[in-house]
């Protein structure tokens, strides 16, 4: 059968994918070089923790090459596709690669843990998430040191990924990175999708949107302040 382009990545994947970057970006824009801009800065936080919910809903009913049960494999397809890309001749896939994977999995697990962490942090500034005068200082100053340790971790995570799909576009001439613009990959047609089902995932969107409103503004606890004179 003759390879051609086909939609692999679907539409609201491929926004997930940029505003992911596009709110990271942001995130430490104004937490490390703007000054004064801690509002904005858990806006995105809440923002960034909704996309890592729709992406969680999405992996289990997305279309197929979005799907968790599509992509994420074990041990052993790993260690050989590792061993296939030491010869420079790696295993073609559709979808994401059993060592590319790990990197889905990877940045939900760190980028929620410091989302929901930034709701009970404060600055003693200008900010102080919303949950966090209903916890004890035990759990304050864990959620603290997690806050700004996972976005280290994060930093991390993201240069790999970056060094990776480079070396993907360079060394293997694949367009890794064209094909989270447009969503199409020179394979088999019958490997592909034929639909993004946006529909579906504008009331996913939707539905997050509200829960996170509740979240951080109906659903946060009222704390009786004591005052001393």
């Amino acid at each position: 059968m003759t390879n051609h382009k086909t939609l692999v990545w679907d539409l609201p994947l491929r926004i997930f994918h940029w505003s992911l970057v596009l709110l990271i970006f942001a995130q430490w824009l104004t937490a490390e070089v703007l000054d004064g801009y801690m509002d904005l800065h858990a806006k995105f936080g809440y923002s960034l923790l909704g996309l890592v919910i729709f992406r969680i809903i999405w992996g289990i009913i997305g279309p197929k090459h979005s799907r968790f049960g599509s992509f994420l494999r074990g041990p052993g397809a790993i260690y050989h596709y590792a061993r296939s890309l030491l010869s420079r001749r790696p295993s073609t896939y559709t979808g994401h690669n059993p060592l590319g994977a790990l990197m889905v999995p990877a940045i939900l697990i760190v980028v929620g843990a410091q989302a929901i962490s930034g709701l009970f942090v404060t600055d003693d500034v200008l900010f102080t998430g919303p949950y966090y005068p209903s916890v004890t200082d035990e759990t304050q100053g864990i959620m603290q040191w997690l806050h700004h340790t996972l976005f280290d971790v994060l930093l991390i995570i993201i240069g790999l990924h970056i060094s990776a799909i480079l070396s993907y576009e360079l060394l293997l001439k694949k367009p890794l990175i064209g094909a989270m613009v447009h969503g199409k990959k020179n394979v088999q047609s019958k490997s592909g999708i034929t639909h993004s089902r946006w529909v579906l995932a504008v009331f996913i969107a939707l539905a997050i949107a509200a829960f996170m409103y509740w979240l951080v503004v109906i659903a946060v606890p009222e704390v009786e302040l004591d005052f001393y004179y």
